[in-house]
């Protein structure tokens, strides 16, 4: 029969068409099979070729993140990330902190693609590297290589707290032998999950949570590296500081002080907590109605109202309730209700040495014109001010 039809197709003068229809129908999917890994939204080197995305916009893939999460350090980011995920329209990578813009830039746009979860084009993609906050090209790259639509969230928090607790937090770090950097550097080894393994878009916890390592050489270091990372004892640096104020404040005091006695402006624990400053790099590029500033205070006293802002900012549906939280007394501080994620780890809320008052109110003078200026910038009032 389908001979028959040839026959007389090709009687009609239709078989050279027919031959080079199939021929080009080939080449297609030959080409589409070899620019393109199954299940990833393949954009190819230049971020403006909508081609291919517009060919699946609709498939489960991994898409560039429409909202970036860009700091603040020690203010708060990671309870953020904890609760945004309960949310069933948000999705995080894998990485806690991508450092795509920072660390990773050279590896190009698909590898930053590739570390994003598996979304369908209704739910929202959010990465978060607080680093980002204080690099002040990098918005530019945001706005470019993403979209001058993506929305910046940064969760602020009372500066001189945070110093500190920068400063306790950095401390450990040191004591356990954990360097950021060299420990991303092994992760990166990881399996990224394909798209098209069968999975339950509707599930909290996707395949990527619970990844393996890629089989190689290094395997067991990195095992061995990180057992050593995430060790939940304490190091002996933070428990000398808070066995002794005395040591503590003269401790503190070298890490934010220069020579002179006056607050040290090139000291990482300081510049993080002038907000005004670094955010006018971002205001050059997003408008403030595409940047959303989260008051960590807030947030740890009442997460379902700072919550309910973020809601709103990303219209989405009303998710964070009371219910949906409740008071940790042991940890003190809100954690998500059962079935959400857990509460956050014992490393978080790690206890603060006493600093001599002299120290804090001469921090409180230095901070007050950048908190002055963050309240004209975006018309508002923070809850340590």
């Amino acid at each position: 029969m389908m001979k028959n039809m040839m026959k007389r197709l090709c009687g009609k003068g239709l078989c050279p068409i027919i031959v080079w229809s199939m021929l080009a129908t080939l080449i297609f999917f030959i080409l589409l099979r070899v620019n393109s890994k199954p299940g990833v939204l393949n954009i190819g080197q230049n971020p403006r070729n909508y081609s291919v995305y517009k060919a699946i916009e609709n498939v489960y893939a991994k898409r560039l993140p429409q909202v970036i999460v860009v700091g603040v350090k020690k203010c708060g980011t990671g309870a953020l990330r904890s609760f945004l995920r309960a949310h069933p329209s948000i999705h995080f990578p894998h990485r806690m902190e991508v450092h795509y813009f920072d660390w990773y830039y050279d590896e190009g746009l698909q590898w930053y693609i590739d570390q994003m979860p598996c979304t369908t084009p209704e739910q929202i993609t959010v990465e978060k590297t607080p680093m980002y906050f204080v690099e002040p090209d990098i918005p530019k790259k945001i706005y470019e290589d993403i979209s001058p639509d993506t929305k910046i969230m940064m969760i602020v928090c009372d500066p001189v707290v945070r110093a500190i607790s920068d400063y306790v937090h950095v401390s450990e770090q040191s004591g356990s032998g954990r360097h950021g950097k060299r420990y991303f550097e092994l992760e990166r080894q990881k399996y990224t999950s394909n798209c098209n393994d069968s999975i339950d878009v509707n599930q909290q916890h996707s395949k990527q949570d619970t990844m393996t390592f890629v089989p190689s050489n290094d395997v067991q270091r990195l095992k061995r590296n990180r057992r050593e990372f995430v060790s939940p004892s304490r190091s002996n640096n933070v428990r000398r500081l808070l066995q002794d104020d005395d040591s503590s404040t003269d401790s503190f005091m070298s890490a934010v002080l220069d020579a002179n006695g006056n607050i040290d402006t090139s000291s990482a624990f300081i510049n993080f907590g002038l907000y005004a400053k670094h955010l006018q790099h971002w205001l050059n590029y997003f408008p403030r109605n595409q940047i959303l500033l989260v008051d960590g205070g807030n947030l740890k006293d009442n997460p379902s109202q700072e919550l309910q802002k973020v809601e709103k900012f990303l219209d989405l549906q009303p998710f964070y309730t009371e219910d949906v939280f409740y008071f940790n007394a042991t940890k003190g501080f809100y954690c998500l209700s059962k079935p959400f994620h857990p509460c956050l780890s014992r490393k978080k809320g790690r206890p603060h040495p006493e600093i001599r008052k002299d120290i804090i109110d001469k921090l409180r003078v230095f901070y007050k014109a950048s908190d002055e200026n963050l309240k004209t910038m975006f018309n508002r009032s923070f809850s340590w001010m």
